[in-house]
């Protein structure tokens, strides 16, 4: 008859209840909905019985409903203004539990519990619970164990259980992943007919502590009143439970959030005080720490194995250790992150891993995101865990970012960390700072590793040294150290033999064709700074049509579509793949003719976004100035010194190619001579190295070589006159172009010995400061490859002693700066003058005109109206063509010419 009489008792209070309802219909009560606002607490406590950073007190925790005074009284208790549904309780960050002090309870010994049918061991209670109901007589309230019961991952990090009256309560507790890290304790779906007036919960510090044996009892001696067996040993070790943080100085709270069931989903919220830690500088923090490259080799891709291990203080007299707050590492110098890291390499952004998301979840990375593993042992744990290392997605100036993260037991941990890399050197530090205030046994991480390994090692052989700091979260003493690193194998010897590739895909003469200039050279030898490439004669480019970039626009790479003439490849990094730019689906190079630079004409625009995997560095522009030699028209092609660090990124230059693809663009020259494309490059420690690269051209005889040149004479054509000259030069398209000319002028024209007492000498013409005087003329070159014409005077100009009358020069300038240079002498008392080096480029037509009278050089031993004359033309083209004319010259006597 005993054991009914408590279910009796609950029988009549209900039934009392109800008759009361039924009877107040005058009475706010929980069917009248515009009350349900009200629902909250009336009050909220939390305390622990120590204060000691790292000590192991019993914490409890008490919550009294808000009730409302119009509702029915029922043993002096009135009805709360909605019935308590979902319950929060948030532990501050570091107060945590250690679920091996405990044994488990299944889940179905813990349910059938309330029929006496199942039974949890002692040694799995972790405290009590005090639930007081609306129908309890004032002051009593109903105790009950609170069990540690078996999880799963989807239940949290544990789960604990307690009965009320004979309904299971089961309380969830996860971490706050998604904020600081701490505990929160949630009990979702209390029994909805019993009205919850207040709760009060203790967790006990050590549970098998004797100071407990008091309140070891089933659920049934409760139900039943029945605890004649107490006091009971937990028949366990003593093993802390619970445990203080080990940060002090700031004032704690434990956070209390509640629904109902008339309005679920609202919840109310409130905080009591928890005072604060005291006591800090008591704690031990005594961690070591291992780093390892995984290869000896220098200059190559690696990964990296790292050990941490924080010995713990376990025993429930003592202490816990400290929680590690940094942890701060700096790799040795020269070893940097490797380029080829970035080789399909994906990034994992904040809603990818799951960062803040509540309830917390598993992380949702892509495997291309993970760049290493990890594995994390915790006191506070059943048995270590499996993690991840993930790529963060990059920001500006944080690059090099990683998520640390572990989905396992209930745990969704996600710490963010930092690769911060030396701007100058590239050297990375590795940063994890304010992590979670949780206990620490050991953690392992191992990078990727192989040709695609997230670091590269010093490219000289040596034994280095990396050092680390950690810092724990008492604020006690740090710990520091240095470990060394070694590589010895596949030593660098500082060689600089890169190999050069130069060509035109189209090896026809005369023909437009695409212009590749490739520079590679071996994993590991000295970089390479900037480069100086010469054309062979002859190969040029058209700049008719092509827009020019502005320096403006060249500085970040906007340059117009208009001045794009081609593209360039880049590969960066040690070993055997080595990490290619452009990426596919990446924002493709470019190569712009740009304006004047560095005292040359012209000058490439090369622009590069360095873009790889997930990072984006922003453009990197090289100019290059194009030196035009005025005598050869020679192209030389001078780099800018090349980056060699972009955002502490280093760049090992493997490779690298220019392609002026542009239609139209790079012209082949008309001769078939064996050539060279040649030049030096530069190492960044100072080292130069030849580069050559074989070039030839074919088909040179099928092009066709008929210049057309006239001669005039007017002016003064009487004996003793100066007469003025003209020449003009007309060629055909797409033929060869001169070599070589020799124009000898009829008999009876000779020069003027009286005009020729001022000529310019070398020094002044290379100061452009030839006297007025030297200046016999004028000249004019039109080119299909130029906008505009070339012009200039036509200087009487010293030779130094070479020859026995001074060279007529033509300077002429215009787009770029062109010298014509002639000998002058004479054969068979025919004056003559000789153009030995004409530049291998398509010239449209040629004109120069000689001043006559004061200014002439030209005097006339006979009248030249009396008969006609010839000059006699030699012509050689760049194909080995010749063409020898002998043109009439045309004089102008009186109003007629002839």
């Amino acid at each position: 008859m005993r054991i009914w009489r408590p279910y009796l008792r609950s029988l009549l209070t209900w039934a009392t209840i109800a008759t009361a309802l039924s009877l107040s219909s005058a009475s706010p009560t929980l069917v009248q909905a515009a009350e349900f606002d009200k629902f909250g607490f009336t009050s909220v406590s939390a305390d622990l019985t120590s204060d000691e950073a790292g000590a192991h007190p019993d914490f409890t925790t008490v919550l009294v409903t808000k009730t409302d005074p119009n509702s029915p009284a029922v043993f002096g208790e009135h009805f709360p203004y909605a019935a308590l549904r979902d319950v929060a309780v948030e532990l501050p960050p570091g107060l945590v539990g250690n679920l091996n002090a405990v044994d488990q309870c299944s889940n179905i010994e813990f349910v059938l519990q309330k029929t006496g049918d199942g039974q949890c061991p002692f040694s799995s209670q972790v405290g009590v619970s005090e639930v007081r109901l609306l129908g309890s007589n004032p002051g009593v309230f109903g105790k009950s164990p609170i069990f540690n019961l078996e999880t799963t991952d989807e239940d949290g990090v544990a789960r604990f259980g307690f009965m009320v009256l004979t309904v299971p309560v089961f309380i969830n507790v996860r971490l706050r992943s998604d904020s600081d890290y701490g505990v929160t304790a949630e009990v979702e779906n209390l029994a909805a007919a019993t009205p919850v007036l207040e709760v009060k919960t203790t967790l006990w510090g050590v549970p098998a502590a004797s100071s407990h044996d008091n309140l070891r009892f089933t659920p049934q001696e409760v139900f039943e009143t029945k605890q004649e067996s107490l006091p009971r040993s937990a028949e366990h070790s003593l093993e802390p439970f619970l445990s203080n943080p080990t940060s002090c100085g700031t004032p704690l709270f434990v956070g209390f959030a509640a629904d109902s069931y008339q309005e679920p989903g609202r919840f109310v919220e409130a905080a009591a005080p928890l005072g604060s830690i005291t006591d800090c500088g008591a704690l031990d923090f005594s961690p070591a720490f291992d780093l390892s490259a995984l290869t000896r080799e220098s200059a190559t891709p690696t990964g990296a194995a790292a050990t941490l291990t924080i010995p713990q203080h376990e025993g429930f007299d003592e202490k816990i250790t400290s929680h590690l707050r940094d942890a701060i590492v700096r790799l040795p110098e020269g070893m940097t992150i490797s380029p080829s890291a970035a080789n399909g390499l994906a990034a994992c952004s904040e809603e990818q891993v799951g960062l803040r998301v509540s309830p917390p979840r598993s992380a949702h990375c892509p495997e291309a995101s993970k760049i290493g593993s990890a594995e994390i042992d915790s006191p506070s744990l059943s048995r270590p865990i499996k993690g991840a290392v993930y790529q963060r997605t990059p920001e500006p100036g944080h690059q090099t970012r990683a998520w640390l993260v572990a989905d396992e037991l209930g745990v969704h941990l996600k710490i963010a960390g930092e690769f911060q890399l030396d701007p100058q050197t590239g050297q990375v530090t590795s940063l994890f700072l304010d992590t979670p205030q949780l206990p620490l046994r050991e953690l392992k991480l191992h990078f990727k590793d192989g040709p695609d390994g997230v670091l590269a090692t010093p490219r000289r052989c040596g034994t280095y040294q990396a050092d680390y700091t950690l810092r724990p979260w008492s604020g006690g003493a740090e710990a520091q150290g240095q470990i060394p690193m070694t590589f010895d194998q596949n030593c660098d010897t500082g060689a600089f033999s890169p190999v050069f590739k130069a060509g035109t895909a189209d090896p026809r003469a005369g023909a437009f064709s695409t212009l590749v200039t490739t520079f590679s050279q071996a994993s590991g030898e000295q970089n390479l700074s900037r480069l100086s490439v010469t054309m062979p004669p002859g190969v040029l480019a058209k700049l008719k049509g092509v827009g020019v970039c502005s320096d403006g626009s060249a500085a970040d790479g906007s340059c117009p579509a208009s001045s794009l003439v081609g593209k360039s490849t880049v590969a960066t990094g040690f070993g055997p793949d080595p990490l290619w730019i452009p990426q596919p689906g990446k924002t493709p190079t470019a190569v712009y003719l740009g304006g004047p630079y560095e005292g040359a004409p012209y000058s490439l625009v090369v622009d590069t976004p360095a873009e790889a995997g997930p990072f984006d560095l922003g453009d990197v522009v090289v100019r290059v100035a194009l030196q035009i030699d005025p005598t050869t028209t020679q192209v030389t092609a001078v780099s800018d010194p090349l980056p060699q660090i972009i955002e502490g990124i280093p760049i090992a230059y493997r490779d690298v190619r220019v392609e002026l693809d542009r239609p139209g663009f790079a012209l082949n020259p008309t001769s078939c001579d064996p050539m060279a494309v040649s030049g030096t490059a530069t190492s960044i420690e100072g080292a130069s190295a030849p580069l050559s690269s074989r070039f030839q051209v074919g088909g040179c005889k099928r092009l066709s070589f008929k210049p057309e040149l006239k001669l005039s004479l007017k002016g003064e054509m009487q004996r003793s006159g100066d007469p003025a000259l003209s020449a003009k030069l007309k060629m055909p398209k797409h033929g060869a172009n001169v070599a070589w000319t020799r124009v000898t002028l009829p008999p009876g024209v000779q020069i003027d010995n009286a005009h020729i007492n001022n000529p310019c000498t070398r020094v002044q013409f290379n100061a452009h400061a030839c006297p007025k005087k030297s200046i016999l003329g004028r000249a004019t070159a039109r080119s299909p490859l130029l906008d505009e014409p070339l012009k200039g005077p036509v200087y009487f100009r010293s030779n130094g002693g070479e020859r026995e009358l001074p060279d007529i020069v033509a300077d002429l300038h215009g787009p770029i700066h062109v010298i014509l240079v002639g000998y002058i002498d004479s054969k068979k008392k025919r004056l003559r003058s000789t153009f030995a080096q004409v530049p291998d480029a398509p010239v449209g037509s040629f004109k120069i005109d000689l001043f006559g009278g004061r200014r002439g050089l030209l005097e006339n031993n006979r009248d030249l109206c009396r008969r006609p004359s010839h000059a006699a033309v030699q012509f050689n083209a760049h194909n080995g063509k010749i063409a020898d004319s002998s043109p009439l010259v045309t004089v102008r006597c009186g109003k007629k010419s002839r």
